[in-house]
Parts: C-alpha cells; sequence; structure tokens
C-alpha cells in the first residue's frame, strides 16, 4: 500500500512534464481522506478541471512499486485530460486564461441535444470510454516505457477487477453485458468472457468506431460518441434506466460537468458474477502443512533484506522534512517582508480609503462563505457559475398541434383535480358575492315588496331589509404568476424526465385558473446556454407562455408542452422580471408559484429577492423536487414544499393544494 502524500513531489513533476512547467501549482494534487470507492471498485482519481483528485492510499498491484507506477500513470492520465480541456477553451473562446466553466457548459450542452435525448446517461458513459482511449493510446505512442508497463502490469491489474459480461447476460440484462464489452474491449484489448456470435459484428463495429478518434482532437471522441450511440439505440432498449458499472481505473470524470448525465439506477459490482469461478481455481486451495512451514520460511527470508530498505526511507524522509521546513521558513520571511512594504505604501493613503477596502473585503468574505456554504449542501459536486449579468432575455415558445394535442390528453389524465378545483373558485364566488344599496332613484321590486308585507301581517314580524331590482356584486379577485425552472438538470430523472411532471403542472395550474377568471401568467427560464455569447452574457432567459392581459387559449397548452431543457439555473433575473409584472396587476392576495428541481447559482441573491416580495404583498411559494436541496430550500423562503424524486408524480397535485391552502381560496 503506498501513502500517496509521501510521493507528492514525485507526482508533480508528471503534472509538470505533461501539461508544462509550474502546472503542479496551477492544477493541485488533492487527497481525499474519505473514499468509499477505494475500498469497492479501486481508487477514485479524477479532475475537475483545475484539481487533480486522489486517494490517500493507493494499493492495487501487490507490490509498492508497481503501485507507485500505477499512481503515476493515472496521475498522467488527469494532466492530459487538463490538457486536452485547455486545448478546447482556446477553442471556445478569446481570452488565454483557462477557464474550466466554459468547458463544463460546452460538454453539459453537448449531452442534452436531441440525438441523445432517449438517454444522456448512456452517451456520456460512452464518451469516457472513447475519450479514456483516445487520451492512452495517444501517451503510449510517446512513451514506450510506459505501453511496456500497461501491457504486463496495469492492463491484467484492472480486467481483474471487472465484472463478468456472460453472468449478466444470465441475468437477461443484455444492455449492461455489452456495454461491459464495449469497455472491456476498447480500453483494455481483451474481454474476460467470450463474445456471443450476435454481438461479434456489433462489437466489433463499435470498437472500431471508437478509435476512429485516435490521433485526433477531443472533437473527434465527440464525433464517435454519436456514432458509437446510434449502435446502441439500433441493437438495445436504451430507454431504460441503467446501474453503474464500477469506474476504470477509478477514474470519475463526470464529476467535470455538473449536471451531467447521472440518473444511473443501482450499480454493477466489481468481479460481479466471478466468484464461482474463483473458487474453483487451484490458487484459492489450502496448501499442505509443509508447504506453509516452507512459505513461512521463504517470507521471513525475504522480510530480512526489507529492514535496510525502511531505514534508508525514514532517513530520505528526514531529509525531506529538515528541507520543506527550511523552505517554509524562507516563504514565511518573504510574506513577512511583503506585509511589511505593503504596510508602508498604505500609510501614505487617506483613511477613508483603506476603510472602504476593508469593508469590500469584509463583504468579500461574508460572500464567499456564504456561497461556500450552499456550494456544499448540494453533495460532492461544486457548479461553478460564470458572472451574472442584469436582466433577462424575453422569447415566446413555439406552439404546433401535436404539442397542443398531448396537453389535452394530460389534461383527461388529472380531470379530477382540475373539477375539484373548478369547484372551490364557484363556491369562492359565491361566498363574496353580497348586496350593495341600491343608488338613487332605482325602482323598488313591487313584487317582493308585497310579499314582505303580506308576511308581516300574517305573522307580526316585520323583516328589516330593502329589496331592489338591481343588485351588485362584490367579488374577491387574486392575481397569480406561475414561474418554471426549465435548465439542462430537468432533462434527467431516474427512469423519468423532470422536466415531463413541471409542464403536467404547469398545464395543470392553467386549466385551474383559467376557470377562476383570476389575472394570471405563466412563465419558464432558464440561464445562459451552449452558445460562447451566452456563456459570456449569463442571465435568465424569461419564456412567456401566457401574460395577464392575454387570455389562456389552445396556443398556450402548446407553448407548455414546447419546453425544453436548457442551461443552468441562476434565477434571480427571472423572479425581478415577474414581481414588476405582479406589481402592475391588479388583485389581492397576489400569488407566486415557483417550481425548480435543485439550487439557484446564486442563493444569496435569491433571497433577498425573494424577502423583497411581501414588501409589495406578493405571496412566493417555493416546490421543490429532490429532498436534498431541503437546506438550502429553508434558507431562501418560509412557504417551501419538498417533492422527493421517488414521488414526483405529486408535483401537480401539491401546485394545486397551494390554492386551497393559501390566500388565493381563503
Amino acid at each position: 500500500m503506498v501513502i500517496c502524500e509521501k510521493i507528492e513531489s514525485e507526482l508533480q513533476k508528471v503534472i509538470n512534464f505533461r501539461i508544462g512547467d509550474g502546472a503542479s501549482e496551477k492544477y493541485p494534487l488533492i487527497f481525499d481522506k474519505k473514499n468509499l470507492l477505494s475500498l469497492i471498485s479501486g481508487p477514485a482519481i479524477f479532475t475537475d478541471g483545475e484539481k487533480i483528485h486522489l486517494p490517500q492510499q493507493f494499493g492495487l498491484a501487490g507490490n509498492d512499486s508497481d503501485n507507485e507506477m500505477m499512481l503515476a500513470s493515472a496521475i498522467r492520465h488527469e494532466s492530459d485530460h487538463i490538457k486536452e480541456f485547455i486545448k478546447l477553451h482556446e477553442q471556445l473562446a478569446d481570452s488565454r486564461e483557462y477557464d474550466s466553466k466554459r468547458i463544463n457548459r460546452f460538454l453539459e450542452d453537448f449531452f442534452l441535444q436531441d440525438q441523445f435525448k432517449e438517454n444522456p446517461t448512456l452517451a456520456h458513459e460512452i464518451f469516457n470510454v472513447v475519450e479514456d482511449n483516445r487520451i492512452d493510446r495517444k501517451a503510449r505512442r510517446e512513451l514506450p516505457g510506459l505501453r511496456k508497463f500497461s501491457e504486463e502490469k496495469e492492463k491484467p491489474v484492472y480486467l481483474a477487477r471487472r465484472p463478468s459480461p456472460k453472468y449478466l447476460l444470465k441475468k437477461r440484462k443484455e444492455l449492461n453485458a455489452f456495454r461491459e464489452f464495449f469497455l472491456q474491449k476498447t480500453l483494455l484489448d481483451k474481454t474476460i468472457d467470450e463474445v456471443p456470435s450476435k454481438y461479434e459484428n456489433l462489437l466489433q463495429e463499435c470498437v472500431a468506431i471508437a478509435r476512429e478518434a485516435e490521433d485526433n482532437d477531443i472533437h473527434a471522441s465527440l464525433d464517435s460518441t454519436a456514432k458509437v450511440y446510434q449502435k446502441f439505440k439500433e441493437n438495445f432498449d436504451i430507454k431504460q434506466p441503467i446501474p453503474r458499472l464500477p469506474s476504470y481505473a477509478g477514474r470519475s470524470h463526470d464529476k467535470l460537468s455538473p449536471g451531467v448525465p447521472r440518473s444511473y439506477r443501482g450499480q454493477v459490482k466489481p468481479r460481479e458474477g466471478r466468484e464461482d469461478q474463483e473458487e474453483l481455481t487451484p490458487q484459492s486451495k489450502k496448501k499442505p502443512a509443509d508447504q506453509q512451514k516452507g512459505s513461512s520460511q521463504k517470507e521471513s527470508r525475504e522480510r530480512r533484506p526489507k529492514s535496510d530498505k525502511e531505514e534508508t526511507s525514514s532517513k530520505v524522509e528526514k531529509e525531506k522534512k529538515h528541507q520543506q521546513e527550511l523552505k517554509t521558513k524562507e516563504n514565511t520571511a518573504r510574506e513577512k517582508d511583503e506585509v511589511s512594504k505593503e504596510v508602508g505604501k498604505e500609510k501614505g493613503k487617506s483613511e477613508k480609503k483603506l476603510e472602504e477596502k476593508k469593508n469590500k473585503e469584509k463583504k468579500e468574505k461574508d460572500l464567499r462563505k456564504d456561497q461556500w456554504k450552499y456550494l456544499q449542501s448540494g453533495g460532492p459536486f461544486v457548479r461553478i457559475v460564470p458572472r451574472p449579468s442584469p436582466g433577462v432575455i424575453l422569447r415566446r415558445p413555439p406552439s404546433c398541434q401535436v404539442d397542443i394535442d398531448n396537453a389535452h390528453k394530460i389534461i383527461e389524465e388529472y380531470n379530477g383535480e382540475i373539477r375539484a378545483i373548478e369547484s372551490y373558485f364557484k363556491r369562492l364566488e359565491e361566498r363574496y358575492r353580497g348586496k350593495k344599496r341600491a343608488k338613487q332613484g332605482e325602482e323598488i321590486n313591487i313584487g317582493e315588496y308585497v310579499q314582505a308585507e303580506l308576511e308581516y301581517e300574517a305573522t307580526g314580524v316585520k323583516p328589516n331589509k330593502k329589496m331592489f331590482r338591481k343588485r351588485a356584486r362584490i367579488k374577491k379577485k387574486a392575481a397569480w404568476a406561475i414561474l418554471a425552472d426549465i435548465s439542462s438538470s430537468t432533462g434527467f430523472g431516474f427512469g423519468y424526465k423532470i422536466i415531463d411532471y413541471i409542464k403536467s403542472a404547469l398545464l395543470i395550474q392553467g386549466e385551474a385558473l383559467n376557470y377562476s377568471g383570476y389575472p394570471f401568467a405563466i412563465f419558464a427560464f432558464h440561464s445562459g446556454g451552449r452558445l460562447l455569447k451566452e456563456m459570456i452574457n449569463y442571465k435568465d432567459t424569461v419564456y412567456i407562455i401566457k401574460d395577464f392581459k392575454e387570455n389562456y387559449m389552445e396556443d398556450s397548452r402548446g407553448r407548455i408542452m414546447s419546453l425544453y431543457p436548457y442551461g443552468g439555473t441562476l434565477m434571480v433575473n427571472a423572479i425581478e422580471y415577474i414581481a414588476e409584472k405582479l406589481k402592475e396587476v391588479e388583485g389581492r392576495p397576489k400569488g407566486f408559484s415557483i417550481i425548480t428541481d435543485g439550487e439557484p447559482d446564486t442563493p444569496e441573491a435569491v433571497r433577498d429577492v425573494l424577502s423583497k416580495l411581501s414588501d409589495n404583498e406578493i405571496l412566493p411559494f417555493l416546490f421543490v423536487i429532490g429532498q436534498e436541496h431541503e437546506k438550502c430550500a429553508k434558507s431562501l423562503i418560509d412557504d417551501y414544499v419538498i417533492i422527493e424524486r421517488d414521488r414526483i408524480g405529486e408535483l401537480p397535485n401539491e401546485v394545486l393544494r397551494i390554492f386551497t391552502t393559501y390566500g388565493i381560496i381563503k
């Protein structure tokens, strides 16, 4: 077992060798303390585009020298990924300074294209295999020693940890078995089990397409991904949720792009289906007592020379520690000198400028702490957010007959709920229906007056009321706005698409509010996009489905069904725009329903704008999909509803429940 931190300096040399001088400081190594993957499928080694993560301990091979070589090979692999990202960034952006958020957006939007709509998760997995193969083959051609080590030591170790495709076929999991065949044949050049005859030609075609990307750039890998995905689509049912295969060499590149498909269900275990085979091998049988004694003597002989090695290694470690202490002392002395120089320069400045600088630094620190707090609550993945731009981009989604027909199918499914809300509105109308005294000059209803007088003579009780021919109605009118998140992440789910349920919720709210006669509007939003212009000018794009002054018609239903996931989740610009629209509308109470599947890019700004809505007598309600986002939702707003992912079908009913429990139906 190798302690990774002990050879940090050697691993940094690998980064500098593959990327360039000084790269190890710009792209540092991060040693993760807690890592379950190291116990399950090998070391978790990955890059987020700026750092290279690796476990504290590494021990897949039989001896430390091989483990160190395998670890160095893995760091070389991640360094080559960063090098490819830097090249791609130069093509996408004008600035020379590398910024991983552009790569994140580019890869994220690639897997959201229409050609991958059946299963973006599968497309992302295929890309990992194709890109890893391209990078490793290129490195082996450049480094003959690496090629020899990979063939003799590295590949056999990784192949021994793969699950059995034959076992998956017995379980009638053809897609999962072929995924494993494709990974083994592409990355390891051989398969554990014999490939069935009906899959031989298909496997050869897919591997050949994957290797077309060799000697090219990352764009070739993307093209090969699309072709291999099409082969999978033609031969398997790829719409089903797929389990996660064990990571190859612990590599987990899906952590590079936030929002990139992660809709796996379950997991295929390493070495699954190979337990029975291993029990039959002669290595697993117990040795006789004489052989055990001989082996113990050999082990004791082998242990003796290792003590000398341990002594020399301890001396080397002491020298390294001493050198590091000297370096830290020199660095602290330099820092003190720099601080003293800065203090001397600042003495000449005025007190006002110093106070302004301190206030700015304090605000920036508070903002960083706040952002990190919310980014941490989202799990192990940190989303890189571009700098927001003010304002919104207004668009109207298209509407066609197919979308309208699909809308009517959903309306029929929720017919009972819609009719229940309609009855609520009718009762509400009767509750606020009353009488006003008629104006002077209006005629008395003679018939009712005579009847009242006759009742008085018969009973002796005089009615204390006046009957007029005309009666005025008092009706309580509320105004309501609905905003739905249609960012990229709504295109994924465990066997479903989140955006489909969001569309149903919008459609049902539109039908229910249409019976009320209240002024209401329906909007959807996303932020940024895949174009360079949209990345730089990062703001909310608001889709107007129905404005307050418009009628809810067939086109409105079609616009809802035409919505498609895209971009990120800034949210604050869209809320400000719709709040201004609500201010101009007459009505009381004023409600604002917001539906989202996660956390906004800037939680602090969203919390501020939501708190200001109450000053304008607007009641905001937040519907959040995913129990893991409850902490963030609680910090944003008091009135929120959490929809668990395994019960997402309750979303339409939950948004209707707001009408009966809050101001609009009181």
